[in-house]
């Protein structure tokens, strides 16, 4: 008879148990039904399944790191800068600015301002010198309203007159550098660039017009060309702070956090209560992994504008970094709220939900992420596994298969974790396979093997190979216990040579895939290799019990009895409500020859109220127990 424990914690239930055909040979065995346990027995870095079979007893699936899988982070290939609305009001604050420190010190020489309705009558006719210095009083008086059209006319006007008039010539240059900023404000990009061009020609230190052009560049995705032109308008002029947050945003973008950080540092000394300039500082923190001040700052910016959604994502980002995933959810959700359409924000719901073990809610939410960005791998793969761990195995199997289909379509996708998701599907596979042996239908043990093989070939993975090993053996159960011993055979043949390179390539962890390789060998009718096999396991992880009663079961195999108790006795004083350990060990002392020892293994199966176990024991002995 064979079955198995569990893995530290992992625990047969010996409920749901029903008489089928065990083997060709006609021994009888019994479905066991494993629970699936979220902490599974990590091997090294890996966790550890057991998978129930047709042959009364279960396999051993390896997960690559935890069996709950750490929710997949979708990290953009851009790092986010500054939006549409917020570079147009970067145009604002850099004219009120500049107007501000102009009327403290000015940037240039003026020429004394001139009221035109004190020329309503018309303007008297005089020298062209005299002229221009008229006309650009008047463009001065323009100026001093921010009228900047009709500052422009007059300074042209002035600077036509005279060309040596240098007053109206900067003015000029001034007029349409802070005009073209106006046009930011107001989205109008393109036409904006001509007046920059221009105010330079007059003035080629116009610290606005640099900063003007430096708006545009971004804005056309011209980094280098951007940061030139910001970096100009701050050399011609420090004091125009408001300069320091799109250059330090630029900074950022472009991965030079020391620069960023110390642009914004200054920024915000000079306006500690701006949003913007508080999420952008954050960013930075965030990107050195200071994670306490990144999320003080995200914090101060959601609390200056409640609706900033990218401040609340980036705290809730900062909380689950800091695994306070309660508190990260609850800002996740208010991003949502405030913006509906924001992938990365449900992406980031799921996963707090899904780390706070709330599968449910964040099904929900990686079901709203993966309508908003439909070719999507990491939230269709996140999907996966919290239908996974609902039990919602075809549910997850279908994502599990949409992940790789778009994961593999980037040119430099992560093989590793595209073989990552094909184990996971095959997974997938064999825990319906639990399902569907209940009713005797059907399993998928060749897709299965398909996924796995090609898991195999990105990886060359010591783990796929372990995992490809259990996948063929379970199908060789399958046919042999459905009387298809010709189709089992060869597939038990590859099982053992997968699971052979699986050993034989990783010293860092070997419990699984031994444990899988001795029941392969025991099958294969090499019981001293088998018994080889899980010696090795049961030295590494003495407290399996599942592995103490699988070593019990090759010793019998050899009708080795003695030693058989004494593993069968090491599995039941690990987990004594291990009910097949226990027939085992009656059994095994009634091959030895000490029925009475048989008889107390029977008592104790009934008094753990396994009859049917009781019941084939007292067959097995031929009734010597009841005696």
């Amino acid at each position: 008879m064979r079955g198995r424990s569990g893995l530290n914690g992992i625990k047969l239930k010996e409920k749901n148990m029903k008489k089928i055909l065990g083997s060709t040979r006609g021994l009888l065995a019994l479905t066991v039904m494993f629970t699936m346990l979220i902490g599974a027995v990590p091997a090294r870095a890996q966790g550890l399944v057991p998978v129930s079979d047709i042959a009364g007893g279960s396999t051993v699936f390896v997960f690559r790191t935890s069996v709950k899988s750490a929710p997949r982070r979708f990290v953009s290939k851009i790092k986010q800068g500054q939006t549409k609305l917020q570079r147009q009001d970067n145009a604002r604050k850099v004219n009120k600015q500049f107007v501000a420190l102009a009327k403290v010190a000015p940037r240039r020489v003026r020429t004394a301002s001139i009221d035109p309705n004190n020329y309503a009558k018309g303007f008297p006719t005089l020298a062209p010198g005299e002229a221009s210095k008229l006309f650009a009083g008047v463009g001065e008086w323009y100026m001093d309203r921010s009228d900047y059209n009709n500052a422009l006319d007059f300074f042209r006007e002035a600077n036509t007159m005279d060309k040596a008039n240098s007053r109206a010539s900067f003015g000029l240059s001034e007029a349409l550098a802070l005009k073209g900023n106006e046009l930011l404000a107001a989205g109008k990009t393109t036409a904006a660039k001509t007046f920059f061009e221009e105010a330079l020609k007059y003035n080629p230190k116009n610290a606005p017009a640099y900063f003007g052009l430096g708006e545009f560049y971004t804005n056309a995705d011209q980094n280098a060309e951007a940061q030139s032109n910001y970096e100009l308008a701050i050399a011609n002029d420090p004091e125009l702070t408001e300069i320091y947050v799109p250059l330090g945003v630029l900074y950022y973008q472009k991965g030079e956090i020391a620069k960023a950080d110390t642009l914004l540092t200054k920024a915000l000394a000079a306006s500690p209560d701006d949003a913007q300039t508080q999420y952008f500082l954050g960013l930075v923190r965030f990107a050195q992994n200071k994670n306490p001040e990144a999320l003080a700052a995200f914090t101060k910016a959601k609390t200056i504008d409640a609706k900033y959604a990218e401040a609340f994502y980036q705290s809730g980002e900062t909380l689950s970094r800091l695994k306070n995933y309660r508190e990260a959810s609850t800002d996740f959700k208010i991003a949502t709220e405030l913006k509906p359409d924001y992938f990365e924000a449900w992406l980031g719901l799921g996963s707090a939900n899904y780390e706070l073990g709330n599968n449910a809610e964040a099904v929900t939410a990686y079901k709203e992420a993966v309508r908003l960005r439909n070719n999507n791998a990491e939230a269709f793969e996140n999907l996966a596994d919290a239908h996974r761990q609902l039990n919602n195995f075809n549910e997850a199997e279908s994502a599990y298969n949409l992940a790789n289909v778009f994961m593999i379509r980037n040119a430099d996708y992560d093989k590793q974790d595209a073989a990552d998701i094909y184990a996971k599907a095959s997974f997938m596979i064999a825990k319906q396979c639990e399902i569907d042996n209940k009713r005797n239908a059907p399993c998928r043990w060749e897709t299965a093997v398909t996924h796995l093989e090609k898991a195999i070939a990105l990886s060359q993975s010591s783990v796929d190979y372990a995992n490809l090993g259990w996948a063929y053996y379970n199908w060789a159960r399958w046919d042999i216990n459905h009387n298809n011993a010709a189709a089992g055979q060869p597939r038990l043949i590859k099982a053992k040579e997968n699971l052979q390179k699986a050993v034989g390539s990783s010293p860092t962890f070997l419990e699984g895939p031994l444990l899988n390789l001795g029941l392969v060998l025991n099958d294969l009718g090499d019981h001293a290799g088998a018994v080889e096999a899980l010696k090795r396991v049961v030295e590494k992880e003495p407290k399996w019990a599942f592995a103490l009663n699988e070593l019990g079961v090759a010793y019998r195999k050899q009708n080795n009895y003695k030693d058989a108790v004494k593993q069968f006795k090491k599995a039941v004083e690990k987990d004594d409500k291990f009910a097949v350990a226990v027939y085992n060990l009656g059994e095994a002392e009634f091959r030895g020859g000490n029925p009475g020892e048989s008889k107390k293994a029977y008592d104790k199966l009934v008094k753990m109220g396994q009859g049917r176990l009781a019941t084939k024991l007292q067959i097995e002995t031929r009734g010597i127990v009841l005696k």
